[in-house]
């Protein structure tokens, strides 16, 4: 049985540090523009992985109602934190090559190496990071600016949250 506790304290501190510390630093209007790190993904990355679908899917959406109420989005959040809550255990397959068969479920997120975590976080949020500016600003005229926002917003958002996945996999998952 798993321990709720961590997950809830998690998910608290993530939210409340997206929605009152990273979105309310200043970078200036010209950086702003180009960089929107947002760690909330992570919330979903870091569930168990032998959860069943439909409550991850559940947590997902009542997150993602949640920010969008709370950070005005109109929808936006759920409509990205979805995909990526679907495509959770084929993301963690594809990047560390393990299955998520009932015997190989028990803490996987704790036994891969830190390569594969890494690889797992960042190529799951740079889908995400993809598709939130893909949906905001629906339009392909500035191709370029929405390749160098997802990147650099990605990488910003994976140097903020790479300690607290670590910190995460070290005390609670391991």
């Amino acid at each position: 049985m798993y321990k709720y506790i961590p997950y809830i304290w998690l998910t608290l501190s993530i939210l409340l540090l997206q929605v009152f510390l990273i979105d309310n630093i200043d970078l200036g209007s010209s950086i702003s523009v180009w960089i929107r790190p947002m760690i909330f993904p992570l919330i979903i990355l870091l569930l168990p992985v032998e959860w069943k679908s439909i409550w991850v899917l559940i947590i997902t959406y009542l997150i993602a109602l949640t920010l969008d109420l709370m950070l005005g989005g109109s929808g936006i959040y759920v409509i990205t934190l979805l995909p990526i809550a679907l495509a959770r255990t084929t993301l963690l397959y594809l990047t560390t090559h393990r299955t998520t068969e009932s015997g190989d479920q028990t803490q996987l997120l704790a036994r891969i190496s830190v390569g594969q975590l890494m690889l797992y976080i960042g190529v799951s949020m740079l889908i995400y990071h993809a598709l939130f500016f893909a949906l905001e600003t629906l339009s392909t005229a500035s191709l370029m600016r929405l390749v160098v926002t997802t990147l650099l917003s990605t990488l910003c958002s994976l140097l903020l949250s790479w300690p607290i996945v670590r910190l995460f996999t070290s005390k609670v998952v391991g």
